[in-house]
């Protein structure tokens, strides 16, 4: 990898511009920016990151890095594929060293089979062999056009793709490795056979799986691939890659079944329309779908399992902080078939007078509770509590409350006391759990204080030799002392750098993560870097003073009265003047 390369990119790339793309609701807080990470469920904030710097790190997950760490960890991608992409952003030429990591020369060879079989799936398509295919599609009322901008394919009878790629140059290993073929008893096999084919294709216009529907009689009707190095169903969401641009125009995302009902949605120009594969909706999701809209309106199945999978998809939604509604469509119609029926427009109606979640929520409890005695509002009242708690917002929550009390014709203070019992009971478990969990020790309270420092020298390593009465005695973390020893010898290296948090980090590989977080960490208003790195040090040699003070203590108790020896009672008094001087 071309050092310079990396670098320049490095310079051009805001790190906050690059993280918005992805979390829109990043603000400034200070000097950094802030929001709730992208990487993991959270309520506050705890994700950071500094254009200054050019890091990120999150307080709660501990994921940090750079750029590259970045956009490697939220696309998956490894660090060779995060320069091309990065470089490509930022138009700087990159001609990539031809020896690849074997894992990158595995990912390469995944893709490329794929890519193969996706144009050889779309040819089959529309030869003569396709037409049963075809036909089907036609039923559907789907357009050569249609099929064509989807890619849509047919997957041939056993043996013909495995002949057809093995000829191309591809081995068993690759193909297994893109599950396309898997190892059976009787030997290697195609995965997908005799099937209407559906590429699936991430944001970067990578084919990393398909979907593929049965033609004829067979189970199961929809099969997905299998998880692979490059595809994962919880994190892919079908036709996003055509849809991105049209959810941020209409800012609203609809989230439908499958396939054929997000292929229907497009070609009748609703292009906002994504599906989750075969499985239920995952945070990955929902922080797939922040980086475009805030606002998802969930389209279900009016039977049993449609509605809880409904509601079920809503409530994860909203607990990632976005703003949900729900809608349906009548006679069990697929959203192809009502669109052929009633048109574009009365499909867009129904988007348009979507139910507000707790609307949603509170008509199916009505159904549920038909004859609306004390007991069955009690009942309802404590499901709906449930769903008005997961709602970040406190001024919509106390809309949500008043619409709940008066559509069951109660007292708003009755819902709000049923709220606050169980936003209790929640916190009463919370302790519980805390409390069952062990205590910080002095030394890592300690340890805080030694994580403030070394902040505090990182963003001021002029200030370094302030540190340089303290040993590896004063600090209760060797891991933390070992970064202190790392910062002031390159320091030393580099006595014209402001700023060491890359070279230490360089320095010390291994503890990368804990450098880019104290880099991170937020300084005083007031910060003095000369007064407040002398405090902290001072804090750190006057704790390993009593920490040697009280061994010596322990050690006096073991003679009798009289008995202590006399080196033993000079080191307890030497002891004792050294921590007077700090605390006068």
């Amino acid at each position: 990898m071309k050092t310079d390369v990396v670098e320049q990119i490095r310079d051009r790339i805001d790190i906050v511009e690059l993280v918005r793309q992805y979390v829109p609701s990043l603000k400034r807080a200070g000097k950094t920016y802030k929001a709730c990470c992208p990487f993991h469920q959270e309520k506050t904030p705890s994700f950071t990151c500094s254009s200054e710097k050019g890091l990120f790190y999150c307080f709660g997950c501990q994921e940090g890095g750079d750029v590259f760490a970045f956009l490697m960890k939220m696309e998956n991608l490894s660090f060779r594929e995060a320069v091309e992409k990065l470089a490509d952003m930022a138009g700087i030429e990159y001609q990539p060293a031809q020896q690849l990591t074997a894992e990158e020369q595995r990912r390469a060879n995944v893709r490329k089979a794929l890519d193969f079989a996706r144009k050889y799936y779309h040819k089959l398509f529309f030869s003569r062999a396709g037409d049963h295919a075809r036909a089907y599609v036609k039923s559907r009322q789907l357009t050569q056009e249609t099929c064509e901008h989807f890619e849509l394919g047919l997957s041939p009878a056993a043996g013909v793709l495995l002949r057809e790629a093995k000829q191309a140059g591809y081995t068993e290993a690759d193909l297994k490795d893109c599950g396309l073929c898997v190892q059976t008893e009787h030997g290697l096999r195609e995965y997908f056979r005799n099937r209407l084919m559906f590429p699936i294709i991430n944001q970067r216009g990578d084919t990393v799986g398909f979907g593929g529907r049965i033609l004829g009689p067979g189970e199961p009707k929809y099969l997905n691939s299998p998880e692979t190095i490059l595809f994962t169903k919880s994190s892919v969401l079908y036709g996003l890659n055509f849809a991105g641009p049209a959810i941020r125009k209409a800012d609203r995302a609809v989230l439908l079944e499958g396939y054929m009902d997000v292929i229907g949605c497009h070609q009748a120009g609703i292009a906002y329309t994504v599906a989750p594969l075969g499985t239920s909706l995952t945070s990955q999701h929902a922080k797939l779908l922040k980086r475009y809209t805030q606002n998802i309106i969930v389209l279900f199945d009016p039977d049993e399992a449609g509605l809880k999978a409904a509601l079920r998809g809503a409530l994860l939604l909203l607990e990632e902080g976005l703003f949900v509604k729900v809608a349906s469509l009548p006679d069990g119609l697929d959203p192809d078939e009502y669109i052929a029926q009633y048109g574009k427009e009365s499909f867009e109606k129904i988007l348009d007078n979507a139910q507000e979640l707790i609307a949603f929520a509170l008509q199916r409890q009505l159904t549920l509770h038909p004859s609306l005695t004390a007991q069955a509002k009690t009942q309802m009242v404590t499901e709906l509590a449930q769903i008005i708690l997961i709602q970040p917002d406190p001024i919509v929550r106390r809309e949500w409350v008043k619409y709940v009390a008066e559509s069951l014709n109660l007292e708003e203070q009755l819902v709000l006391q049923r709220l606050e019992q169980m936003q209790r009971a929640k916190n009463f478990s919370n302790r519980t759990h805390a409390a069952a969990t062990p205590s910080a020790t002095p030394a890592q309270n300690t340890s805080s204080v030694e994580e403030e420092l070394l902040s505090w020298v990182l963003k001021s390593p002029q200030h370094a030799v302030l540190c340089s009465e303290l040993t590896e005695q004063n600090f209760s973390s060797p891991a933390l002392w070992q970064i202190l020893q790392a910062l002031v010898k390159t320091h030393l290296a580099h006595p014209q750098e402001t700023d060491l948090t890359n070279l230490t980090a360089q320095a010390l590989p291994g503890q990368k993560n804990e450098i880019i977080k104290l880099a991170l960490l937020p300084t005083p208003k007031d910060f003095n870097p000369a007064r407040d790195i002398a405090a902290c040090a001072a804090k750190l040699e006057q704790a390993g003073i009593q920490k040697k003070l009280q061994a010596v203590t322990r050690q006096m108790k073991t003679y009798g009265t009289g008995q202590v020896p006399p080196e033993v009672f000079q080191t307890y008094m030497q002891l004792q003047r050294k921590l007077k001087k700090y605390r006068s």
